[in-house]
Order: structure tokens, then sequence, then C-alpha cells
């Protein structure tokens, strides 16, 4: 496989798209997405033959107002709820959480689906059957089970979900499969778990330790030891997630591709775990560059704005509103959601861009001459789906 896309036109489209979306209140997020899609699938080749991305922004957006539709009347029933119930308000939170769990589920199979029917090569559709709300009842089951053993049964979770998913999945007339297993995963990644549980327990334990009536009693002078313990315990929990989170993403890549298969195609993997590190930390200085440069920019713009709009700032003290002072503080909520979405940009650029170019060029496929004679099938599948990752706030990357 090989991957052809530039940096510098991913990242132009990025920045645009998300410049737009100021002035067009987030809406224009679907012409974005939809233009990063079909820039990524369009410069993605096995042996020289590049995907196709046939989704829209009207789609997109079509697909956003549905599940608004949907969820608008859980959200007012879950308003009177917590009126009538005011009195025991986190209990009248409960029913919207199991809601808004059950419908993440089901939104995230329904969302593949989408993608999976637009999504063509070689002039053949990829398609889905299953059921969402199947696959919902299973991953809440395994979910139970991973809480009750303190993510001990995630490998085997995460390898009966995928199978559920890539045997549903098909190209053409070609049924897609899943060769990975739990105990594969668990063998590969097993040290990971320890170590994660390790620093948990560790850091939980000093942020009780520097907060309890226990500490306070044991260190009744020493609020500064105190204070420092609950801040070792939460630095422990720092290190171990930018330790173990790279470690854990890329033995689950490699293990994750290497199981997929389509008929008699089979696909493997060469992904370095440096190159997970490089873009984690890639991701972490650029956002530290990129807080303080917008920092300092700021700063420089505030002490010009106080030079030459002295009135405007006495207005502002004495809280007058006039249409100087609204003009500031309109500039200030832009510039807000700019820094927002720079963080946003940065995130996109290394963990989605930067991670589906290393996993494409480190990719192989044999046995691609075993679909020759596929013949089309499927049919595009609703916008739901889609729309529900939107609305709901888990549509994680593109």
């Amino acid at each position: 496989m090989a991957f052809s896309g530039r940096g510098r036109d991913f990242l132009k489209l990025l920045i645009a798209g998300s410049l737009f979306q100021i002035p067009t209140f987030g809406f224009y997020r679907f012409w974005m997405i939809t233009k990063l899609r079909r820039h990524l699938w369009a410069n993605t080749q096995v042996e020289g033959e590049s995907f196709e991305y046939t989704g829209t922004a009207k789609e997109l957006l079509i697909g956003f107002l549905i599940a608004l539709a949907v969820l608008g009347p859980i959200y007012i029933a879950y308003a009177i709820l917590t009126f009538m119930a005011e009195e025991r308000y986190a209990f009248a939170s409960v029913p919207l959480v199991l809601v808004m769990y059950v419908l993440a589920h089901f939104g995230s199979y329904r969302a593949r689906k989408y993608r999976a029917s637009r999504t063509m090569f070689r002039g053949i559709r990829f398609w889905m059957k299953g059921s969402g709300w199947a696959y919902a009842g299973r991953a809440i089951l395994w979910d139970i089970a991973t809480f009750l053993t303190l993510g001990l049964a995630l490998p085997w979770a995460t390898a009966s979900l995928e199978r559920y998913r890539m045997r549903h999945t098909y190209f053409g007339s070609v049924q897609g499969g899943f060769a990975g297993t739990g105990w594969s995963l668990f063998k590969r990644g097993w040290w990971i778990w320890v170590l994660g549980l390790v620093a948990l327990v560790v850091g939980i334990a000093l942020a009780i330790l520097g907060t309890s009536p226990a500490a306070i009693m044991f260190f009744p002078h020493y609020s500064t030891t105190r204070a420092g313990l609950a801040i070792l315990g939460a630095l422990v929990l720092f290190i171990a997630g930018v330790v173990l989170l790279p470690l854990a993403m890329a033995i689950f890549t490699r293990w994750h591709i290497d199981g997929l298969r389509f008929g008699d195609v089979s696909i493997a993997s060469k992904l370095r775990l440096g190159t997970f590190y490089g873009l984690f930390f890639k991701l972490i200085f650029s956002s530290i560059g990129f807080a303080v440069a917008f920092s300092a920019l700021v700063g420089i713009a505030t002490v010009v704005a106080g030079m030459f709009l002295q009135d405007t700032m006495a207005a502002l003290k004495s809280g007058e509103v006039t249409v100087a002072t609204f003009s500031l503080g309109t500039l200030i909520a832009i510039a807000y959601l700019v820094f927002l979405l720079g963080f946003g940009v940065l995130q996109r650029y290394f963990l989605v861009r930067g991670l589906w170019a290393a996993v494409v060029t480190t990719t192989t496929v044999a046995n691609l001459h075993s679909i020759d004679a596929v013949v089309a099938a499927g049919q595009p599948a609703g916008l739901l789906g889609e729309g529900l990752a939107d609305a709901l706030d888990f549509n994680v990357g593109i």
C-alpha cells in the first residue's frame, strides 16, 4: 500500500475549514470533514489503485439534523424529569446517561456502516449488514465484563466486537472476516495492563493520602507534604498515560490490521512503536508551542489595544456597554474559538493524517488477485448513525 497525500494540502484544508466554522457557527464542519475524507481516501492506494469516498456534506448535515430530532424529545423528557425530581437531581440524570450510553454504541456501528457504504475501490462499494441494536447489546455486555474484571476482559471484548463488525462487512460480493483473537492480543499487551493497573492504584492511593482526613491527622502541620502527595499521585497517572498509551495503541493497531480479511485477501502490518511515540510527542510539543505563541500574540494585541482604546477599556471597567466594548468582546470570543480550533487542527494533523499515512505505508496486502472477480452488491447505508456520532460528540478523528 502507499499514501501519496501531501501534509501541506491536508493542513490547508484543516486550517481553512476550521476558520470557516466560526462565521458559520460550526456548520461548515460537515464540508470540512467531507473534504478531509476525500483527501485521505483518494491518496490511499493498493497496487496503484486508489480508494474513493462518495459521501457528501449534505448527507452529514441531514444526518445531524435527524439525530437532533431523535435526541430532542429525550432532552425535553430529561428536563421535565429533572424539574419534577429537583431534590433528587443526581438520580434524575441516570436515565439520560444510560440512554446516551446505549445510543453511543448504536451510533458508532451505524456510523461505520455509513462510511463503509461511501467507500469504493475499483468501482465496487464496501457495505455492511447487521443490526446497530444487536451490536450495542453485545458491546454493553462486554463493557460490564471489562468493568468487573478491571479491564482484563478488554482483549476478548475487542476481538469479539471486531469479529461481529467484520463478519457483517462486505466488499461487493466478498464477505469480510477477522482472524485476531483476544488471547493473541492479551499475550502482546498483558504487561501494559499490569503496569497501568499498578499506576492507577498508586496514583489514586497517593491522591487519597494527600486529601483525606487521615492525611490531615498524620500531617497536621505539613500542608505542603499533603499537597505534594496529591500532586505526586496526579504525576504518576500522567506519566503512566504518556508512556503506556502509545504502547497500547501500537500493539492494538498492528494486531487489528493483521486480523483483517476479505475472502482470501489478508493484510499485514509492519508499523513500528516509534511511530506512535513520534506522533504523540509531536502533538504534545506542537500544542505547547502553539499555546505559547498564541498567548504571546494575545498579550501583544492587548497592550496595543490598551494604548489605542483607552476609552473602551475605561467603559469596560465601569460596566458601560457601548458598540466598542461589544466589538471588543466579540474579538475576545473569536480569539478564544481560534485557540480551541488550533488544538483541533494539530490533533487531526498528527493523530489522524499522520497516523493514517504511517499505517498505510507500513501495510501490505496479499492475494489481492482473489477479488478480481468480485461483483457489486449492497446499498448505501442511512444517515442516522453518522448524525448521532456528531450530535453526541463521540466522533473521533474524522
